[in-house]
């Protein structure tokens, strides 16, 4: 895995690899970052062991979009990294992939837990109405008012949000209410009820991977 002071090298990697031809045209492939849980920086590990939800599958999650082919990156964050660290450069990452002329609408983040609040900050910072934006175990009614408060402007782009109705990890959270049309966001909810709790998100489901292709290629 690289680590985020390897940026340039993680996108050389991105713009050099195989799109692996489901996802379209291989000569304009459509990219995704993962952004991962906070357990994976935490314990600096791709398969960290939570006792409630069991092991965190990163390899597998990131195997999962390489298999419907997607160019994939997935770095660990070093374990010091704030999310406004990691934000900024995952900004940087999209600015680099956007200037080497791959579009904005073959870009998808994907966000997992603290991933998620990290991929809407990014998508706040960058204000790009083009890129995809996945975020998985978020409250997206909650933070997108909270992050217009704090940032004096609201995450921007195609955001598809997919929580579990057993998560009671951030508390209650209230349904997403589409915004008016011709927005700068435009945001679908989708909510599972796998039971799993938090953990629907530990590996790659397809209830979650599923949706998270068909936004990221629509």
């Amino acid at each position: 895995m690289k680590q985020m002071g390897a940026g340039l090298i993680v996108i050389a990697a991105l713009l050099t690899a195989s799109s692996g031809g489901l996802v379209g045209d291989p000569k304009h492939p459509r990219h995704l970052i993962y952004l991962h849980g906070r357990i994976v920086q935490e314990q600096q590990s791709a398969r960290p062991k939570h006792p409630q939800f069991g092991t965190y599958e990163l390899e597998k999650i990131l195997d999962a979009f390489r298999k419907r082919g997607f160019v994939v990156s997935g770095e660990i964050r070093p374990k010091s990294a704030s999310p406004r660290d990691a934000a900024d450069h995952v900004v940087e990452q999209m600015r680099q992939l956007l200037q080497s002329g791959v579009d904005a609408d073959h870009i998808t983040v994907v966000g997992a837990s603290m991933g998620a609040e990290i991929a809407l900050l990014a998508s706040a910072r960058l204000q790009n109405p083009g890129v995809r934006f996945c975020v998985l175990g978020a409250c997206l009614s909650e933070t997108v008012s909270r992050l217009g408060a704090e940032e004096g402007k609201a995450p921007r782009g195609r955001i598809l949000a997919i929580r579990e109705a057993s998560d009671d990890l951030g508390g209650p959270c209230a349904p997403w209410k589409d915004l008016p049309s011709g927005s700068a966001l435009f945001a679908r909810e989708i909510v599972l009820h796998t039971g799993l709790s938090h953990g629907f998100l530990y590996r790659p489901l397809p209830e979650w991977v599923d949706p998270t292709a068909e936004w990221a290629t629509r």
